[in-house]
């Protein structure tokens, strides 16, 4: 069983493995300040999909991001009332049999979580016509 908080913050925020990956990057490497490209090829995933998570979890409060030269900076800065549930996060990440649940929970969650952002009012990337 996953902590209401836990699941709470994989539900709002951390609602793919690509952020789950990026949340657990930046706290790593608390100091690490990047662009999504620069991110992109740390983490090897394609710019599109690293920018977007990139986006939504500084919308959300996890990330802090500023304008650079060509692209957005985006650093460690989660906001207070999000730190408490990473934490949580992040130690039952760390536990291996917590995290096969945490991460079967993911994987529930990721697969509505075009349709959990469209009803935030949020656009959600993979609606996009390109």
């Amino acid at each position: 069983m996953i902590d209401p908080m836990i699941h709470r913050l994989l539900e709002q925020v951390i609602d793919s493995p690509i952020k789950l990956q990026l949340v657990l990057l930046f706290h790593e490497h608390a100091t690490l300040v990047a662009t999504p490209t620069q991110v992109g090829e740390r983490i090897y995933r394609d710019i599109w999909s690293t920018r977007e998570a990139l986006r939504e979890l500084a919308e959300d409060g996890v990330l802090g991001v500023t304008s650079g030269r060509d692209e957005p900076v985006y650093r460690y800065q989660p906001a207070t009332e999000r730190v408490e549930a990473i934490d949580r996060l992040l130690k039952c990440y760390n536990e291996p049999l917590t995290r096969d649940g945490l991460q079967c929970a993911l994987r529930e969650i990721a697969s509505n979580a075009p349709f959990r952002r469209a009803l935030r009012g949020g656009v959600a990337f993979e609606s996009i016509n390109l």
